[in-house]
């Protein structure tokens, strides 16, 4: 059992989920069962296991639906409710609101066995305002690049890439550098455009991880993570 430790996990799980088809039109994509448990389940299990108890769950689509799974299952659950058409930057910053504390932020639809405790450490070493973590993946296409003159300078078959994951890490002060327009973008867009201007003012560092995952944003996807969970992972 790691320590506990009152830093707070921000869970975001309020998007529509349409990718899921059937699946989310009763409930929200983390309530949709991977193995004999909901997604979410398995991330709370796994968070507390390595000593994080603070969780806001911020809800949006179905949020009824959440509550009432979640205040059924565990203690006195915090929620924020930034209803159902805002981006996940708006989710952030409203469940953000009244804290002055370093945050770490998690996509609802993605397992990762990180060990949070070395996220957190590496962070605060970074001095960062943000860290993301990323994590290995092999780019299925040859990629091809030319000049002007439509000469090909470089040909690189399947090359490996990094990709963020759905974790990372924030300080309360990013909030300072963000304009209304920014956090209030719809979907994803406000999260790219803030990580793009923190990267810009050189305020974002990297925590690399390169242990297994699942992402579950995709009925292929989840057929894929019904298929591994118990046989190769276990967050339970």
């Amino acid at each position: 059992m790691k320590k506990k430790t009152d830093t707070k996990i921000l869970i975001l799980c309020g998007g529509r989920g349409r990718r899921m088809g059937k699946y989310t039109k009763k409930i929200p994509k983390p309530l949709v069962k991977v193995g004999k448990i909901p997604i979410i389940q398995h991330k709370i299990n796994y968070y507390k296991s390595q000593g994080f108890k603070n969780l806001i769950f911020c809800v949006g689509y179905k949020a009824n639906v959440m509550k009432k799974f979640l205040k059924r299952k565990y203690k006195k659950p915090s929620f924020s409710n930034a209803g159902i058409n805002s981006g996940i930057l708006k989710r952030i910053f409203l469940a953000s609101k009244g804290y002055n504390t370093t945050s770490i932020i998690s996509y609802g639809d993605t397992l990762a066995k990180i060990d949070l405790n070395d996220l957190l450490r590496k962070h605060r070493k970074s001095k960062s305002l943000m860290s993301l973590v990323i994590a290995p993946i092999r780019n299925p296409f040859g990629i091809v690049k030319w000049n002007l003159k439509n000469r090909i300078t470089s040909f690189e078959e399947k090359p490996m890439l990094n990709h963020f994951i759905g974790y990372a890490v924030i300080e309360p002060n990013i909030f300072k550098y963000l304009n209304k327009n920014i956090i209030n973008s719809k979907d994803g867009l406000g999260m790219v455009k803030a990580i793009k201007l923190l990267v810009s003012k050189k305020l974002v560092s990297v925590y690399k991880y390169n242990g297994l995952q699942l992402t579950v944003n995709s009925i292929s996807e989840l057929k894929e993570a019904r298929s591994k969970i118990g046989k190769y992972i276990t967050f339970s």
